[in-house]
């Protein structure tokens, strides 16, 4: 082999875009996760799981998901678990409580006087959420006055399973911008919605659908400090929104 035909091969490998999953790579995968005694489902984004444990959510949009690893985008664990995967490459592994929602603490379930929760619009059930002192807690039980409440997450104590895809390891910085949006705002798609770059400013025209969501500024300020963050090179971020004068009806 010849030193030019090397040469060639290496720059060739230089310039071929990262597949492999690292720290701070944003990835698109797909998952199952569930509960490991009792194989119940917790989150998925594969329509046709949700449609086979019978909590499919019409609302939501089953789609690969955004990943930027090592963000807290998903559960650490699970996103350690995608270091050194591959486009293509499908992993399983197990969670345990320490590394998910944490082992149950019996501190954190709390008795309260039946009378407390007279002024609470919601029906008073065991098995019911319910929000006391700013926490959300589960009722377990009713009875002789009083309520147990509990403030442990829902999953504590609980062995996860997860089945991870990598779908996608994505490298344009026009695309990042574009799924960290959709992200937060699965309206935003690649038809209605205009990124662009130039001279370290990222510019994103957001489509009027979107203009009146709940937390809109908020979402503007998270986008643009990951891609702040991530991104190296850029200096703003700018969010446009076109107004136009409504054409009077004819008289």
């Amino acid at each position: 082999m010849t030193l030019e035909i090397l040469r060639e091969m290496s720059s060739e490998a230089a310039s071929t875009p990262q597949r492999t999953v690292q720290r701070g790579s944003f990835v698109l995968i797909d998952y199952v996760i569930k509960i490991k005694d009792t194989d119940e489902l917790i989150d998925t984004t594969i329509e046709e799981e949700a449609k086979k444990a019978g909590v499919t959510d019409v609302s939501r949009i089953y789609e690969p998901r955004l990943s930027v690893v090592g963000k807290g985008f998903l559960l650490r664990a699970i996103e350690e678990g995608l270091i050194g995967m591959q486009v293509g490459d499908h992993r399983k592994f197990e969670v345990p409580p320490d590394r998910a929602f944490g082992n149950r603490d019996p501190t954190k379930v709390r008795v309260y006087p039946l009378r407390r929760f007279k002024d609470v619009d919601q029906p008073l059930r065991v098995g019911s959420k319910i929000v006391i002192e700013g926490r959300e807690g589960i009722v377990r039980s009713i009875g002789s006055g009083r309520v147990q409440i509990d403030f442990n997450h829902q999953l504590a104590d609980k062995t996860l399973t997860c089945d991870v895809w990598v779908r996608e390891v994505l490298e344009d910085r026009e695309s990042k911008a574009y799924h960290l949006l959709h992200d937060k705002i699965p309206e935003v798609t690649k038809e209605n919605t205009t990124i662009e770059e130039e001279g370290g400013v990222i510019k994103i025209k957001l489509p009027k659908d979107v203009y009146l969501i709940s937390g809109l500024q908020v979402i503007k300020r998270v986008v643009s400090k990951e891609l702040l963050d991530s991104l190296e090179g850029v200096e703003r971020v700018t969010f446009i929104e076109e107004y136009e004068k409504e054409s009077s009806p004819p008289a």
